[in-house]
């Protein structure tokens, strides 16, 4: 069944990328590995736009063993940055995957951005991506601690910004001044935009989006764990930074977004949430659509307002 028309507000661009997403016949894929180099295609096809788009320039690190790719502005102030968390389902998304979600707020904010390319599942299941970005974080605040810090990621990286964020309250660390969470959260995924996946999409079948609990990542965690779904605990969340979450009505993770938004506001705490008409789960990744401007747009003001 075809889905839904787009509203006359969505971007030409953005009907035309949708077909061509819809239309993209991928092979059967049997493997992590075939998994990860079918994304590195698309998202190294994805960097070469963005590196089109939004001039800067990009240096590889290993921090404490870790693997980063800093990118930047040379204007970009030397006493902030943010931390960029990729998606990928915690299964792919290092190298191009990382770069395409970090190069275009580097640009547009002006302030150097981190993209940390943590261990990755079936491999390091949790918490070794915890682990990853928490070591990173130490390392940057231990060779300045008047540094300013923001954390965000899409999909897999937002519900990762949120895991960190937990086990920094419990560490009794110093907050980041901000993060933002976009298209997951610090839930597992259910609700309606779930059910309506692919309706709104088009798809054959809504089952093959699973529950995030059910990914390889979090293989003998407890759901109910406070350090994997920070969303399901009030207490944690009322100490939780100023947040800014996005996601689409076509996202099947939409509901778990707009649910962190209502239990962080009830919990007391400042979150923002602009929610995309006709966009789909991490549309942004397409760089150069008027919706993904915007979404970059949204980054920058919200963390040059919180990193100030």
């Amino acid at each position: 069944m075809p889905p839904p028309p787009f509203a006359r507000w969505v971007s030409g661009m953005a009907g035309d990328r949708f077909e061509a997403i819809r239309a993209d016949d991928a092979p059967p894929i049997e493997s992590v590995d075939e998994l990860r180099r079918h994304y590195d295609r698309i998202n190294s096809a994805r960097l070469e736009v963005a590196n089109r788009h939004y001039p800067v320039e990009t240096e590889a690190l290993v921090i404490n063993g870790i693997p980063a790719q800093l990118v930047r502005r040379p204007s970009a102030p030397p006493d902030k940055i943010l931390i960029c968390l990729h998606g990928g389902a915690f299964m792919w998304g290092n190298g191009a995957g990382a770069l395409i979600e970090a190069v275009p707020v580097a640009a547009v904010a002006d302030m150097a951005v981190l993209a940390v390319e943590y261990r990755l599942a079936p491999e390091h299941p949790y918490p070794c991506a915890v682990l990853d970005v928490l070591t990173v974080i130490d390392d940057l605040r231990s060779k300045n601690p008047a540094l300013k810090l923001g954390i965000y990621g899409c999909s897999a990286g937002a519900v990762l910004t949120a895991q960190v964020v937990s086990r920094m309250i419990q560490r009794g660390d110093r907050l980041p001044e901000g993060i933002a969470m976009l298209h997951a959260a610090g839930v597992d995924l259910g609700g309606d935009s779930l059910e309506m996946a692919a309706l709104l999409n088009g798809t054959a079948d809504a089952a093959a989006v699973q529950r995030l609990h059910d990914l390889p990542y979090f293989a003998g965690t407890d759901p109910k764990d406070a350090s994997v779904f920070p969303g399901e605990h009030p207490a944690v969340l009322a100490r939780f930074p100023p947040a800014l979450l996005v996601s689409g009505t076509r996202d099947f993770a939409a509901s778990s977004v707009t649910v962190m938004h209502r239990r962080l506001r009830a919990a007391g705490r400042e979150a923002e949430l602009t929610m995309f008409d006709g966009m789909w789960h991490a549309h942004h990744v397409d760089v150069d659509l008027p919706e993904s401007r915007e979404v970059f747009a949204l980054l920058a003001a919200f963390f040059q307002k919180r990193l100030c």
